[in-house]
């Protein structure tokens, strides 16, 4: 497709610019590096060079590149930067190359553009025309890119349909080739890095595009010397990335579960202390009734002890009443010298009674006086100093014996039968 350069157009809208397309293409240049030390001059061919961007990168590295594209507007863009370029169909190209003649056979977004069979038979060629040791790079977009391959490839008109990697790897494996790497290409920088895949990702970022880098038999030697690049993976394939997504699914499954979790303990933490509360506001109801009965039996209380203290101010007036009264001031010495007189009389009368001879003198004396001797016998009954006379016709076995007389009531008793015996003798 050449009319009106269409196809330039094209790609300098979609592909992307030149600079971008040459940042890209330098994942390349470790793996035909070695070659630039076993071939003097080692000449790549680019089927469907296009703009030219994989000729000045490599021409750029010491390498001799040719060109090769049938769309006129597209190797213009070759001739204006000084590249070697001819306008003819690939295959063709490539199948009048001399066997082993070159050291590396690429084409850059080339396959996709051609039937199966044309791609097929572009692989065997490419065996043909290696050198030793040579390189065949096919580079296409990356199906297992859902976006890619359900929307963007389509996007080009010439595009024919997409290819696995699966598929485009067992291709030189199939042809002979000795060994087959596969590149997977221009994924975002921190996808993989990043924990949080979404959705979106699995759509949208694994590696948009994939290349295969195969290699033609050679010496031992030769092999080992490109051992270490070949050995490197690069890229993200669907099924990594979308294991990377259902890990991190589960993780936020089992963190909203633990959520959950936390949520349903605070909820029966929530309800528990719901009913605790409801306990206590019971509790406190009754306390609440206990406490208006006790404010009634205070209240009562109050009203009783202001009753005591009303009670109390007037027994204390009436009191004081008596005190300051004149039958009171009046009868103040009588009542002090009958405390006196009393608590002597009874000393006197203890006194005397210690000795039988006074006491027989005084109470001869005091007999001429009956209401005085009457008296004093009185007092000293009721104080205990005399007991009540009992005849000998009045006792029974009712009556106490000696033995059960206090201690000076049997003093008395014997100074008594004494005084009788000394009456009679």
């Amino acid at each position: 497709m050449s009319s009106d350069n269409f196809y330039r157009a094209f790609e300098d809208r979609h592909r992307g610019s030149r600079e971008l397309i040459l940042e890209r293409l330098k994942v390349y240049i470790p793996y035909i590096s070695p070659l630039l030390a076993l071939y003097t001059p080692a000449r790549v061919l680019d089927l469907g060079c296009g703009r030219g961007e994989w000729l000045q990168l490599s021409q750029s590295h010491g390498f001799e590149a040719r060109g090769v594209d049938l769309d006129e507007g597209m190797l213009q863009a070759c001739i204006e930067r000084g590249l070697s370029v001819t306008q003819s169909d690939a295959l063709d190209y490539l199948s009048a190359q001399p066997d082993s003649s070159l050291a590396v056979v690429s084409g850059f977004h080339v396959a996709e553009h051609i039937p199966f069979e044309l791609l097929d038979k572009l692989v065997g060629e490419a065996l043909r025309v290696l050198k030793p040791g040579g390189l065949l790079i096919l580079e296409t977009p990356n199906p297992e890119n859902v976006v890619v391959g359900t929307a963007n490839f389509y996007l080009d008109p010439t595009h024919q349909r997409p290819i696995p990697p699966l598929l485009l790897e067992f291709l030189p494996s199939h042809h002979g080739f000795a060994r087959v790497s596969t590149l997977r290409l221009q994924e975002p920088d921190d996808i993989h890095s990043r924990s949080d895949i979404s959705l979106m990702d699995v759509l949208n970022h694994v590696s948009p595009d994939y290349g295969v880098v195969a290699q033609k038999s050679a010496t031992r030697e030769v092999m080992a010397s490109f051992d270490s690049i070949f050995n490197v993976q690069r890229g993200v394939d669907l099924p990594s990335l979308a294991r990377r997504f259902d890990q991190r699914q589960n993780e936020l499954m089992a963190a909203h579960h633990e959520t959950r979790l936390k949520s349903l303990a605070t909820e029966a933490a929530l309800a528990s202390t719901r009913g605790d509360i409801q306990l206590f506001q019971g509790n406190v109801g009754v306390l609440q009734r206990d406490l208006q009965l006790l404010r009634g039996e205070l209240s009562a209380f109050r009203s009783e002890l202001q009753s005591l203290h009303a009670e109390l101010a007037a027994t204390q007036a009436a009191r004081d009443a008596l005190l300051h009264s004149a039958s009171w001031k009046v009868t103040a010495p009588l009542r002090g010298m009958g405390a006196f007189v009393a608590s002597p009389m009874t000393f006197m009368m203890d006194k005397v009674l210690q000795y039988p001879r006074l006491s027989e003198w005084i109470n001869r004396a005091i007999s001429q006086l009956p209401w005085l001797h009457a008296h004093l016998r009185n007092k000293a009954i009721s104080r205990g100093l005399l007991c009540e006379p009992v005849s000998v016709s009045e006792m029974s076995a009712d009556h106490p014996t000696i033995a059960d007389l206090s201690p000076r009531a049997k003093q008395v008793h014997t100074a008594l039968e004494q005084e009788i015996a000394r009456l009679r003798g």
